[in-house]
């Protein structure tokens, strides 16, 4: 009877260890949670303010969340090795951040479950200086000590101007021009450079028909200089750590946002008309142009090291 009696009570015991263990680790589950954390290394949309932008950001993000029950948290990273870091010890589920900075986190993201915004019916923008048709300009080296304005942060416009120059043998961007003004939005860039306040800008093929809608004249006064190919403005990846339960939900609703109109509401203050999923593919273009420009300014340091040897 008592070897019954102390059978029975190793198997309680063995049973109440098990239920701790399993306990334990549902209790230290990093994911099971009720709050999607969300980084943010770009502006969605340059074309309008930045405070503008961040509140519809926020916006669009949370009624996205809520539709598969989930709160959202907003970080804002400067670093992609910290976006990193903080997807590997499982604080981070989502980033947003411009292409150029995408691909230095891109291994740390599952590559399945990459996604941008369609701007009306396009997935990719292009980059274009302006200069006033008036001025005469049809060169690169005529901007020489001119005023150029873009919006901070817009890494993309910037790189391709910089590979321009190099291209033609120029300082770059901050060199070349005497000033650059770091104003708000591509809008603002038009609208200073058609009333003379600088005398290039720096913008998208999407800011400059939708400030040609606002303002007609703009369309007569304001010419591009150089365009660049379509490229891919924003990207939004998910951490390979992440459940496939919960990308799985994540990517079942951007597919069927027409089931959600206040989402499609909010996704129209930039422009746009969907989120989409994109393959890796899409970013070589990215990815060919930051090699290119790394061999352009490796070929300039080396033009100065000879010189001054």
């Amino acid at each position: 009877m008592k070897i019954k009696s102390h059978s029975v009570i190793l198997l309680l015991l063995l049973l109440s260890g098990i239920m701790a263990i399993h306990t334990a680790q549902a209790q230290s589950d990093p994911y099971d949670r009720d709050t999607a954390f969300i980084g943010i290394m770009s502006r969605l949309f340059y074309a309008t303010h930045s405070t503008d932008t961040r509140i519809a950001t926020e916006m669009t993000f949370i009624e996205f969340m809520k539709n598969i029950d989930k709160a959202c948290e907003f970080t804002n990273f400067d670093d992609p090795i910290n976006v990193v870091t903080q997807m590997r010890k499982d604080n981070l589920d989502a980033i947003l951040a411009n292409p150029v900075d995408y691909l230095k986190i891109e291994h740390q993201i599952d590559e399945d479950y990459h996604y941008s915004l369609l701007f009306g019916d396009r997935l990719k923008q292009r980059v274009i200086l302006l200069v006033r048709k008036s001025d005469n300009i049809n060169s690169l080296s005529q901007l020489a000590n001119k005023t150029l304005a873009f919006p901070y942060g817009h890494h993309l416009g910037k790189m391709f101007l910089d590979m321009s120059l190099l291209e033609k043998n120029l300082p770059q961007t901050t060199d070349h021009f005497s000033e650059i003004q770091n104003i708000e939005s591509l809008n603002d860039a038009i609208i200073n450079l058609f009333f003379n306040k600088v005398d290039s800008a720096l913008v998208t093929d999407v800011a400059f028909e939708l400030a040609q809608e606002l303002n007609p004249q703009i369309r007569h006064a304001v010419i591009p200089l150089i365009t660049s190919e379509p490229m891919i403005q924003i990207v939004i990846g998910i951490n390979k750590r992440v459940p496939s339960s919960f990308k799985q939900r994540v990517d079942q609703m951007a597919s069927n946002l027409d089931q959600y109109p206040r989402t499609l509401h909010l996704l129209s203050m930039f422009k746009s008309k969907r989120v989409i999923k994109i393959s890796a593919f899409e970013l070589e273009m990215i990815r060919k142009m930051v090699l290119k420009y790394e061999s352009l300014l490796n070929k300039q340091r080396k033009k100065i090291d000879d010189a001054f040897e």
